[in-house]
């Protein structure tokens, strides 16, 4: 008996276990800087050095293709296939896909980067250098919600509500690391400065006007439920690891991309966290998406990460 049972566990194959992320093919020739899906198949995404890229199959394979644009963007927007949206210098339109672009208004008249849009309709609202811009007219004219100050920065949006939005960033230099929060509460034309005396914050996300998390430089990872007003730190992430996105999919599960190349993962609200996959070469990553359902992932010399948990059955 003992013998046969030798015999099975050598001649019998164990059964491969379920591949949670795959690597994306075709991105080689991007860095990407940030990613965006208009649907579960068609996404996105901008890369440094002028070029973008974009996938038709939900995230498994990628085709780059330069811009044109003569700048390392770094903000990505997908209204549609073909309807898409890079910045830096300004805010760029193409649509057809990609093939052509044109400056949307005249942010590339302003001095510092265009960081970060958020989109609402014919509203929009623009990170640009330590202002936070407001358009009511599809980002023709432009004004200022949020004028500069001192050690004051922002690199993010998020707008959980069409009315309450956050703004978040920071800058650590030999005087010390600030943290920026800022909250609106009229979809952008006011902004109210939040106190955060923790730290450059590398990473956000809001799930709703009270409830959101923010990743420092120090690693810490804190909590908001009372829309910024005070922050709990939750956790210290492992690994030292500082993260470059943040991204809720529910009230327990949250991902999150880091500069050392892992995908990292908290299924319990944030009290601990695990590295779900890292890459080898430590490749930075730079974003990660859940737009239509699945967590898309995408860094530096190539690197996308799709989670095959969804992907792996198909698309109905």
């Amino acid at each position: 008996m003992l013998i046969a049972s030798l015999l099975l566990s050598i001649t019998t194959p164990a059964l491969a276990a379920p591949v949670d992320w795959m690597v994306a093919q075709g991105a080689a020739n991007c860095s990407a800087t940030d990613v965006d899906f208009s649907d579960a198949r068609h996404g996105f995404a901008s890369c440094a050095f002028s070029n973008a890229m974009s996938t038709s199959d939900g995230g498994l394979t990628w085709n780059v293709f330069p811009t044109g644009l003569q700048q390392s963007l770094v903000f990505a927007f997908a209204n549609s296939s073909t309807e898409l949206y890079l910045a830096r210098l300004g805010l760029y339109r193409s649509i057809n896909g990609g093939s052509t672009w044109t400056e949307v208004g005249a942010l590339s008249k302003n001095l510092g980067s265009v960081f970060d849009v958020h989109f609402d309709g014919v509203r929009r609202v623009a990170v640009q250098g330590g202002n936070l811009l407001h358009s009511n007219d599809s980002g023709n004219n432009w004004q200022v919600g949020f004028s500069a100050q001192e050690n004051v920065n922002f690199d993010e949006l998020h707008f959980p509500t069409a009315t309450t939005g956050f703004a978040s960033g920071g800058i650590t230099y030999e005087l010390g690391s600030y943290g920026s929060v800022a909250r609106t509460q009229d979809g952008g034309t006011t902004w109210t400065l939040l106190s955060f005396p923790h730290g450059q914050i590398t990473a956000a996300d809001f799930s709703s006007a009270s409830v959101g998390v923010l990743a420092t430089l120090a690693s810490q990872v804190y909590v908001t439920n009372n829309g910024g007003d005070s922050w709990q730190l939750l956790a210290v992430l492992p690994d030292a690891a500082v993260l470059t996105d943040l991204a809720m999919r529910d009230a327990s599960h949250w991902y999150a991309t880091s500069v050392s190349g892992c995908i990292y993962e908290t299924f319990n609200a944030g009290s601990s966290w695990v590295a779900s996959i890292c890459d080898p070469s430590s490749r930075t990553l730079a974003a990660i998406t859940l737009k239509e359902g699945a967590a898309v992932a995408a860094g530096n010399n190539g690197l996308v990460y799709f989670e095959n948990r969804i992907f792996r059955d198909g698309f109905n």
